[in-house]
């Protein structure tokens, strides 16, 4: 049984506390456990200061190792955690393993409770946290995204007026889902019945193209910033087929680092390309793709994958080839190639290029030039992500 020196004594130097977090914006929730045991739970108001403070006074000289599920706080938490000495990491909420009774009785007490006890058994993995530059360019690039929703608002609310009241465009300035600059132009020559719906119409236009002007403005100010920081990541992208500017700006935005992924399947599950399997003895079920994935990347990914197979005709050949089965399935494998190759070509720092060797086949011609088997293992490991990924039909 383990000793404690919980009692007679305040010194606790190299002693554990893992202290489990359930925050909130008017307050922390904190359990915090020792060898094994519960040594204390208390409720606090938020901040990352209060709880070092209170921490280092009931138990002076402890190594502290904190957690808490991610959410509305972001990263700041953690950040100011670390920098008082605390070690903590951020958790997925889907991570957190429950059972079924916790499910549902779950309150804030259950959940500190849960998340200290799991991370004294050494069973929760933290996220990724990215840098705080990365974070803002994140911030940026999403309110990009949400201005986009709006400009389609915009659009549908003005199209929907017009049906109602039984205007039409003529053909040869409305040929697309969405108004065109002859279109809007012809639109505030028109002159409804009465003043009031003359009125509406204008707003409308006006809102649109303020909804147009401000998603112009901070598409420019983005690409501005991935120019200045990550100028020549965003030139490698742009070779690789269907990956235009915004899907390149997306990419480095919300990934980041590319090297932070060392497992492929991570790497494409991270960005919701792998399958969703349920499958138990001889029934095998396929329910698609995962759900949990970014869904920032995962819609534009599939969006470049059909613009690639039609510029780039091994990626077609590729998609052929799965197409008789079912030919959504077989874009998402255009889809995790893709990415791959997204994925090589900023690594490696060089730009698409079609004629790259097979490993298998490039370590065959390395050893008709004389090149020792360990050097060729070496060689291919080291090319491994311009290889194998840039060759199209090696499965």
């Amino acid at each position: 049984m383990p000793v404690t020196n919980f009692e007679n004594s305040i010194d606790f130097n190299g002693q554990k506390f893992y202290v489990g977090l359930d925050v909130h914006k008017k307050s922390w929730t904190v359990t915090v456990r020792s060898l094994g045991r519960q040594v204390a739970h208390f409720t606090q108001p938020p901040g990352a200061h209060t709880l070092a403070g209170t921490l280092k006074n009931k138990f002076p000289g402890g190594d502290f190792y904190s957690a808490y599920e991610a959410g509305f706080c972001g990263t700041t938490h953690h950040e100011m955690l670390c920098r008082l000495g605390i070690k903590n990491i951020i958790i997925h909420p889907a991570d957190m393993p429950t059972t079924d009774k916790q499910k549902k009785n779950k309150t804030d007490t259950h959940d500190s409770r849960a998340i200290a006890e799991h991370l004294e058994k050494n069973t929760l993995r933290g996220i990724h946290v990215l840098t705080r530059q990365q974070q803002e360019l994140r911030s940026l690039f999403r309110l990009r995204e949400s201005k986009v929703r709006d400009v389609t608002r915009a659009n549908n609310r003005l199209k929907g007026f017009l049906f109602y009241h039984g205007i039409q465009l003529p053909e040869s300035v409305m040929k697309k889902e969405r108004f065109s600059k002859k279109a809007l132009e012809w639109l505030d020559n028109l002159e409804m019945i009465s003043e009031a719906g003359t009125l509406a119409k204008q707003e409308l236009i006006n809102a649109l193209r303020y909804q147009r002007e401000q998603e112009y403005r901070i598409t420019k100010l983005l690409r501005s910033q991935i120019q200045s920081s990550y100028d020549e990541p965003y030139k490698r992208l742009l070779t690789v087929p269907g990956i235009g500017p915004v899907i390149a700006m997306a990419m480095i935005a919300e990934i980041g680092e590319f090297s932070r992924f060392d497992d492929p399947d991570e790497y494409v599950s991270f960005l919701g390309l792998t399958p969703w399997n349920d499958s138990s003895g001889d029934t095998i079920r396929t329910k698609g793709i995962q759900p949990r994935c970014n869904t920032h990347l995962r819609p534009l990914i599939v969006e470049a994958s059909w613009v690639a197979i039609r510029v780039e005709p091994k990626l077609f050949a590729y998609y052929s080839k799965h197409a008789v089965k079912n030919n959504k399935h077989a874009i998402i494998k255009v889809a995790k190639k893709l990415v791959l190759i997204a994925k090589a070509v900023v690594l490696n720092n060089q730009n698409y290029a079609k004629d790259h060797l097979h490993p298998k086949q490039e370590k065959k011609h390395m050893k008709r030039k004389g090149f020792s088997q360990a050097l060729a293992e070496q060689h291919i490991k080291q090319t491994s992500d311009r290889s194998m990924l840039l060759e199209l039909s090696d499965e």
